[in-house]
């Protein structure tokens, strides 16, 4: 079903998680047990995956009923068949980072956040957005048709 995964496939799927992409997605649980999606700006920083989210919003008080989460990456389409394009699934759970917004760790992320987010350098600071860390549990890297390929992170990254 899965193509094994090589040195080459492992680099692009890095390289996705990077930061090169053209839009990213993230997946939960509704509340009333269908999937929500919302364009989301992850950050990769230090071998793990923020994202900056607000308390108030949909999908993260589905987040609060179930940290089961997927990141989905969609590549620049260069294709003229669509479905034939690259893209990149992340399975995994999620969890808010308990910061005070003048912790040091709080303010870091922050002004690594504003590099790939311009506007967080104000919304950031709101009461109600806090910083997500996303733990990988699988990738599902299509490559394009018949290429198809599955990694499994024991323990994150």
């Amino acid at each position: 079903m899965y193509q094994k995964i090589n040195d080459e496939i492992d680099k692009k799927i890095q390289t996705i998680i990077e930061g090169d992409y053209e839009i990213s997605i993230l997946g939960t649980l509704g509340q009333e047990g269908y999937p929500f999606l919302s364009k989301i700006q992850p950050m990769y920083d230090n071998n793990k995956i923020y994202i900056l989210i607000s308390d108030l919003s949909e999908h993260t008080q589905n987040i609060i009923s179930n940290k089961k989460v997927s990141f989905y990456f969609s590549m620049k389409e260069i294709k003229n068949t669509k479905l034939n394009n690259p893209r990149l699934t992340l399975n995994g759970e999620i969890s808010k980072l308990e910061l005070n917004k003048n912790n040091s760790k709080y303010i870091n992320l922050l002004k690594k956040y504003q590099r790939i987010e311009k506007g967080s350098k104000m919304w950031g600071m709101f009461s109600d957005f806090n910083f997500y860390l996303f733990t990988p549990y699988r990738a599902l890297f299509i490559e394009g048709f018949g290429k198809a390929y599955q990694k499994i992170y024991p323990t994150g990254f």
